[in-house]
């Protein structure tokens, strides 16, 4: 996970993640790093970074 930080750091939007709860605990790490809008994949399956009714980030799902 540490040259997903580095690819982060330096403005890579895409990340990978096999468990949902490392992406969770990412985010919640880098609340302040993460931008609306960033993609995250998480087994495979991609997810955009947004935000609820309440200012909460959330994960959803990313249509094609």
């Amino acid at each position: 996970m540490d040259e997903q930080e580095e690819e982060a750091k330096k403005g890579t939007k895409a990340l990978e993640f096999s468990h949902l709860d490392q992406a969770i605990e990412w985010i919640k790490k880098n609340k302040a790093e993460v931008a609306i809008g960033t993609i995250v994949i998480i087994g495979g399956v991609g997810f955009v970074i947004s935000t609820g009714g309440s200012g909460a980030l959330i994960l959803a799902p990313l249509a094609l």
